[in-house]
């Protein structure tokens, strides 16, 4: 089989004494590449359908053109690469399909087939020419990726196992995965501050990364942190806008919704609005198609508990009223029976019948007074008891309150410390440092980002 023309082969010869060897030819670098060219976009130039994860889209908004890194992984290596090219007007078109099928746009960190030939440059080297994008493919693999997770979460027999969890009746205190800057977020404060009750609060938020393939490391890092201190908290709420299909395939990774499924207390979602559940949600406690719901959901918990409460103390001040009532009642129908009886010898001696009557009234009224004086016993033992069981409840939450605002990482900032992170990572060692990387620093106020230009290393 003859090698195709524009390749050069070079062979190593031995040298022998007394053998004039020929005079090498030496090529022009241009020479090589325009060889390489000529054999590729000769014996490569048919269209073909190839399979790759888009790691990094590189859309230029002011050209129109998307120059995307394509590779193919394995076991979570990169076992081949290839820069791929997306005109203009191809990017348009496969866009607007792609908003069609997933509702959102062509993005990083995404698995999909595209259409297109590989061509070859002098000068820019080896690329793809994508001309088309299937989104009906990278839907199906969402689905693939999505139906597996939940077979090995049920094969593990933990599929339902936060749902088994206890969530407080009056649950007050509540950690929050979230960013605050987000609307998601501010809709969810937005109702339970500004609830017309006034029932309160308390909320201690762990900011993360709820987006992409750092989501899941991110939400994962913060869960962790919760666990350790899960004994002041009723419930995690993770709250995030909305998205579309490929915005919240993070949320059905295994690794996620294993750490969801079986976390220690109740988890509560609300990560979006799309129609088919995450497999996050599908394993927390409860899931909801929005952050307000989330907030509707935690007033009504204690709308549950104290319309009772006040139904009860109602209940009682009737009963009290009602008691008193009776017996006045029947006070005054023993009077009205004794001076029936007695109206006849009455009417021969009028003064005994008086006396008679005084005796009865005094008695009568003794008898009240005694009714009375139990009756408002009582009701001051109810309502001392109520109040004794309301303080120790308030007094439990100031201590809650204090405990969590001592745990905020913003009392240590406010104290001039910081918090350095690169790549999302917090540092805490410099040996951790990658050089070439930005440092992000996180004040009490503000954020800084800044190059390494020395690394000191002390002990």
């Amino acid at each position: 089989m003859g090698l195709p023309r524009g390749f050069l082969i070079i062979f190593n010869l031995p040298k022998f004494k007394g053998v004039p060897m020929p005079e090498k030819k030496v090529y022009s670098l241009f020479n090589l590449t325009t060889s390489i060219q000529n054999v590729i976009n000769t014996y490569c130039n048919k269209t073909i359908w190839i399979k790759a994860e888009i790691v990094r889209l590189n859309y230029y908004p002011k050209s129109g053109h998307c120059y995307p890194s394509l590779v193919e992984k394995k076991d979570g290596k990169v076992i081949a690469e290839l820069r791929g090219n997306i005109w203009s007007a191809n990017f348009e078109m496969i866009n607007s399909k792609f908003k069609a099928v997933l509702k959102e746009e062509l993005k990083d960190n995404i698995t999909v087939v595209v259409q297109g030939t590989v061509s070859y440059h002098p000068l820019h080297g080896l690329a793809l020419n994508i001309v088309d994008i299937d989104p009906e493919y990278t839907l199906g693999e969402l689905a693939r990726e999505k139906a597996d997770t939940i077979a090995k979460l049920k094969e593990t027999w933990i599929f339902n196992a936060n749902k088994k969890t206890l969530l407080s009746s009056l649950p007050k205190t509540i950690a929050i995965i979230s960013v605050e800057t987000s609307k998601g977020y501010g809709d969810f404060m937005d109702i339970i501050q500004n609830n017309p009750w006034g029932y309160k609060f308390h909320f201690l938020v762990f900011p993360a990364i709820l987006q992409g393939e750092r989501a899941v490391s991110s939400i994962g890092q913060q869960l962790e942190r919760i666990k350790k201190q899960s004994g002041i908290f009723d419930a995690v709420a993770i709250i995030r806008g909305g998205g579309g299909e490929i915005g919240l395939s993070s949320f059905d990774s295994y690794l996620l919704a294993e750490k969801i499924a079986t976390f220690p207390i109740p988890i509560l979602t609300g990560i979006g609005h799309s129609a088919n559940e995450t497999v996050s949600e599908l394993v927390s406690y409860q899931s909801f198609i929005t952050p307000t719901k989330i907030a509707e959901f935690l007033l009504q918990k204690f709308n549950d508990f104290a319309v009772p409460v006040k139904d009860a103390e109602q209940k009682i001040q009737n009963e009290v009223n009602r008691m008193f009532q009776n017996e006045k009642n029947n006070l005054k129908e023993t009077a009205r029976l004794f001076s029936s009886l007695t109206g006849n010898a009455l009417n021969n001696s009028r003064a005994n019948l008086n006396q008679l009557a005084a005796l009865l009234d005094n008695r009568s009224q003794r008898l009240i007074n005694n009714e009375k004086n139990m009756l408002e016993q009582a009701k001051r033992s109810i309502l001392s008891n109520a109040k004794n069981t309301l303080n120790e409840a308030a007094a439990n939450l100031s201590f809650t309150e204090e405990k969590i605002r001592m745990l905020s990482p913003l009392n240590i900032l406010k104290r001039g410390f910081s918090i350095t992170r690169q790549n999302g990572k917090v540092i805490r060692d410099s040996d951790e440092i990658q050089k070439e990387l930005l440092l992000e620093t996180q004040l009490y106020q503000g954020n800084l980002s800044s190059r390494i230009e020395k690394i000191d290393k002390k002990n």
